[in-house]
């Protein structure tokens, strides 16, 4: 697959698709779906993070006048969410552009096993040139449905897919000194290199009753991402023609700068804040592999697998000596890789009945001692 020129995630929220209205508007819609089609034309990878199940739930319920219950929202989420993604998809055809579902919950996030199985699900997504349509599964959640979620769980997509930027698109253009709404004189921040309390104190409370979002919930999306090193721009969804500026850094809006030294990226997690719970102990061919030209690990490498471990868990990796070289994600089990150690990954499934992959440790999930 040839290079990208980035990963982008672009947040739509409910006040964005329906223009302010009741119902998603389609035609805002389509332009926001050639936006996109024309950032991949371009050779970006692009991820959509998109509300509007309850607004769509209210839409297919003709508007009705439902009590503000945690039951009624999930029911108008289990509804909605097919007919968002009907319209996705349709908009999408237009273009011979193809999309895939993900629906999550901060759990999927939170447990490393199901971060892997959702990661895995969407850079492969992007590795077959299908667009991500990703929503909360506020169907079945419970404590996930609060102010913000889509705001939060696109900056944690953002970090999942090690983007480059993400792209919250909101019914303001950015973050103002003072409220918009109430201050003639309100000036636009055009760049934010640090959250802390004084840009905190500028948000304000939710702004729709469509969603669930407000700016001080951007804000705080942005401090997620500017710390695990992706960039974030809160911009305005009335004018998807400007999404292409907005990711060259052009466009009006309020840009994040990633951090320096990001505290929350991957390499810095397992390196420091995980404990392993197993070790692989490797012939000197890998070794040399993975500290000299930064590969996987290959099951081909592995010489022992101590420890009783799942997928997904922080292994140590040892050279023939035992001498800890590296720590990474494993993709198989302890039990898993005991039975392919020595093995060439194209026997995986053969003798598995199934494969995570060709390799034992991804060089995106390992880092050198």
């Amino acid at each position: 697959m040839n290079k990208t020129k980035g990963r982008i995630i672009v947040k739509l929220g409910s006040s964005t698709l329906t223009r302010g209205g009741r119902a998603l508007n389609r035609a805002h819609m389509l332009e926001i779906v050639r936006a996109v089609h024309s950032l991949i034309d371009d050779g970006y990878e692009v991820a959509l993070v998109s509300s509007g199940a309850m607004a769509a739930g209210r839409e297919i319920m003709d508007f009705p006048k439902l009590p503000p219950e945690l039951r009624i929202k999930q029911m108008l989420s289990s509804a909605g969410q097919v007919r968002l993604f009907e319209i996705w998809a349709d908009l999408f055809e237009i273009y011979g552009q193809k999309i895939g579902q993900l629906l999550l919950t901060k759990a999927d996030l939170e447990n490393r096993e199901r971060y892997l199985n959702a990661r895995d699900t969407l850079l492969t997504l992007f590795e077959y040139g299908v667009v991500p349509v990703i929503n909360e599964n506020d169907a079945v959640s419970t404590s996930e449905i609060k102010i913000g979620d889509n705001d939060t769980l696109a900056s944690l997509i953002g970090v999942l897919a090690e983007a480059d930027l993400v792209v919250l698109l909101t019914d303001q253009d950015g973050l103002y000194d003072k409220d918009p709404r109430k201050n003639a004189d309100a000036r636009l921040i055009k760049r934010v290199d640090r959250v802390d309390e004084s840009i905190l104190a500028l948000a304000g409370g939710a702004g729709s009753d469509l969603g669930t979002g407000g700016m001080l919930t951007k804000i705080r999306a942005a401090q997620i991402a500017q710390r695990a090193g992706v960039g974030l721009v809160i911009a305005s969804g009335e004018r998807p023609q400007d999404l292409k500026a907005l990711v060259e850094g052009s466009g009006r809006g309020t840009y994040f700068t990633p951090s320096d030294h990001p505290s929350l990226s991957r390499k810095s997690w397992l390196s420091s804040a995980t404990i392993s719970q197993g070790l692989i102990r490797v012939d000197n061919g890998a070794k040399n592999a993975l500290e000299r030209k930064g590969s996987s690990l290959l099951p081909s490498g592995i010489k022992e697998v101590t420890g009783e471990f799942l997928r997904g868990a922080t292994v140590d990796i040892a050279d023939e000596s035992g001498r800890v070289i590296a720590r990474g994600i494993s993709r198989y089990s302890s039990g898993e890789l005991k039975k392919i150690a020595g093995v060439h990954s194209d026997a995986i499934e053969g003798i598995l009945g199934f494969t995570h992959g060709d390799v034992a440790v991804h060089r995106d999930d390992l880092v050198l001692k």
